[in-house]
């Protein structure tokens, strides 16, 4: 029977990934499509200092977002769409390249939607029983790859109030490896490239803020990893 001590390291645990979880599905958001007013709203009202406190990319990344905030107006969502559009969504060009965050257009030869990074990315959700239901949109988009660091932290925050120690092992490392492997291999050219379309500084915080917290990201699966083997 389990102590009282070690339910309350599972209840721990299952916070911190649970945490992930709604920090990564936020991320994800960023990059699908623009924000409405009621997101921009919502994030003007956030603290942020909380979320910053571990990682100097994050603190910059959030200072970048909120000193943008505090100067919003009727005119903020359609200046952060035109930002979004022009980047993200490609329509804008640096010396023939768009900035969109699909894998395939960093990691393959020919700069391309749907190639073999794509196909890397479809044998990791499938292995894992996701499959992406937007089916106009390639696998390897940035958007879904943080969504799938979310499921992946609240399958493990279940598996560990389960008692279901070796699957939550099972998430997490998972999810370090996909990190590694198909997220940090190219995800700087593309912030690189992206920030050359920016107008404003809400973008390039996010770019930050995603780098930062992936690379705080791992040392947190690490700590986890070890809390689970004890």
């Amino acid at each position: 029977m389990p102590t009282k001590t070690k339910i309350a390291q599972a209840d721990i645990l299952a916070d911190v990934l649970k945490g992930r979880r709604e920090f990564y599905l936020a991320l994800a958001g960023f990059y699908f499509k623009p924000l409405t007013q009621e997101q921009i709203d919502a994030m003007a009202g956030t603290d942020f200092t909380e979320f910053a406190a571990d990682e100097p990319m994050l603190a910059d990344g959030f200072n970048d977002i909120t000193r943008f905030l505090r100067k919003r107006n009727t005119g903020t969502r359609q200046t952060l769409a035109v930002d979004f559009t022009s980047s993200f969504g490609g329509t804008e060009a640096y010396q023939g390249r768009v900035a969109v965050p699909y894998a395939s257009v960093y990691l393959s030869e020919e700069g391309l939607l749907s190639r073999a990074p794509r196909a890397e990315v479809f044998k990791v959700f499938s292995r894992n029983l996701l499959r992406v239901t937007d089916t106009s949109t390639p696998d390897d988009h940035l958007s879904f790859m943080l969504e799938f660091l979310s499921i992946m932290s609240g399958r493990a925050a279940e598996a560990i109030q389960d008692g279901q120690a070796a699957d939550a092992r099972h998430c997490l490392e998972e999810s370090r490896d996909f990190i590694n492997h198909h997220i940090l291999t190219w995800f700087m050219d593309f912030a690189t490239l992206a920030n050359r379309f920016f107008e404003t500084r809400f973008y390039r915080g996010v770019l930050k803020v995603t780098e930062g917290y992936l690379r705080l990201d791992l040392q947190t699966i690490d700590d986890l990893l070890e809390a689970l083997n004890e």
